[in-house]
């Protein structure tokens, strides 16, 4: 199957390691991602299986272990950027949709009740999907969700 956008529907090969939530679906969820890189591109929107060089997650049959993490409150990535080590100053986040197009989404807290994934959503790439496509940066992050203590850091 291939939607309007010319992108197989069609997931990794790895996805067989796991059994995708049935309640994952086409969502266009308003949600938030840390680049890494300082821009919107291809490697800051890289699932964390692959993130990882494919190393075996802890828990293989987990479908969060293969998920693209993104976030629904800008406080809940700010807080989420703070704690990844992989992600240094300046910190650059961007703001986009899940676009159906590139894949299945789901909140986590639909399938785990932890107060820790707050506004946490996996996102379930198909193999071309161009996810970066659909966010934008913003400019002034701290602004953005109203830091204006001095000295605070993001």
């Amino acid at each position: 199957m291939v939607d309007h956008s010319g992108i197989e529907k069609k997931f990794p090969s790895y996805f067989s390691k796991f059994r995708l939530p049935e309640e994952a679906s086409e969502n266009a969820l308003v949600v938030y991602r840390a680049c890494k890189t300082q821009m919107v591109d291809k490697e800051s929107f890289t699932p964390s299986y692959e993130e990882s060089g494919f190393a075996e997650p802890t828990d293989p049959s987990n479908p969060k272990e293969y998920s693209l993490s993104v976030y629904e409150d800008p406080k809940d990535m700010r807080r989420f950027a703070g704690l990844t080590n992989t992600i240094r100053p300046p910190m650059t986040i961007a703001k986009g949709i899940t676009a159906p197009c590139c894949g299945l989404a789901q909140r986590t807290s639909e399938r785990e009740k932890r107060r820790t994934v707050r506004s946490h959503v996996d996102w379930w790439l198909y193999e071309q999907a161009q996810p970066h496509m659909h966010f934008e940066i913003i400019d002034d992050f701290k602004a953005y969700i109203g830091i204006i203590a001095e000295g605070e850091t993001l």
